[in-house]
């Protein structure tokens, strides 16, 4: 019974981390607008990462692991994390997804993250990848299939991809999509980062994402009310 009773002692950290959490998430969306032009966010995911990554490297060592767990879907958590913070701070009425169906149909696609206007329209989808090593020659042949797919269903709606690290894979290159479409965040690996010098690190933040996503949503509503306006006006003029 002492092995069950240490057991339940340790195992009630990650309650309290699921508490820390929220109360993370409600100090952040309380604080007040957040500068999108001094990189916060993106230094923020990459502090998460890095003590993700110290932890797994700590887990790797007590019990003799060759390989850390994948930190994959850690980091689509805390980029969808921030996205709804922003959202909410903005007040802005859009909602993130992670792996939701664009359709409920077979062969659509289920982006990382997706962000929907209401239940039925895709304002964007967010593929998310801690390295592309694996990948290197053919990411841009898969992503583009994928934004092919999105376009056919939602035509206005976009298509963004975030890399973790550009350590293991050759990079995006200077193309002119580089830090609008496509995101790289580190200059190395998370265990390498020190967080007291973020900006030595920091390559393609993803704040243009989030201006991105909050001016569509605006001009597009601005489109909205402007048709809205002109019907009612039309019809006015039609009496």
């Amino acid at each position: 019974m002492r092995i069950l009773k240490l057991e339940k002692s340790f195992s009630e950290n990650f309650k309290a981390l699921s508490n820390e959490l929220n109360k993370l998430f409600e100090k952040i969306i309380n604080y007040g607008k957040v500068d999108l032009n001094n990189n916060e966010i993106s230094k923020a995911i990459l502090i998460r990462l890095k003590y993700y990554y110290d932890h797994q490297n700590a887990i790797k060592e007590l019990l003799n692991k060759r390989y850390a767990s994948p930190a994959a879907d850690f980091f689509v958590e805390t980029i969808a994390f921030y996205l709804n913070a922003v959202f909410k701070i903005y007040k802005i009425p859009l909602e993130v997804h992670s792996e939701r169906l664009i359709k409920r149909k077979r062969g659509s696609i289920r982006p990382d993250i997706s962000i929907w206007r209401g239940d039925t329209e895709v304002v964007a989808i967010i593929e998310c990848k801690t390295q592309l090593g694996w990948n290197r020659h053919d990411w841009k042949n898969n992503f583009s299939a994928r934004e092919n797919k999105l376009k056919k269903k939602f035509p206005n709606a976009s298509a963004f991809l975030i890399v973790l690290t550009s350590l293991n894979w050759p990079g995006f290159g200077e193309g002119e999509d580089v830090g609008k479409k496509y995101f790289c965040l580190s200059k190395v690996w998370p265990n390498d980062i020190n967080i007291d010098k973020l900006d030595d690190y920091l390559l393609n933040p993803i704040e243009p994402i989030i201006c991105n996503l909050i001016k569509k949503y605006k001009s597009q509503g601005a489109r909205k009310t402007l048709f809205t306006t002109s019907w009612f006006v039309g019809m006015l003029h039609s009496r």
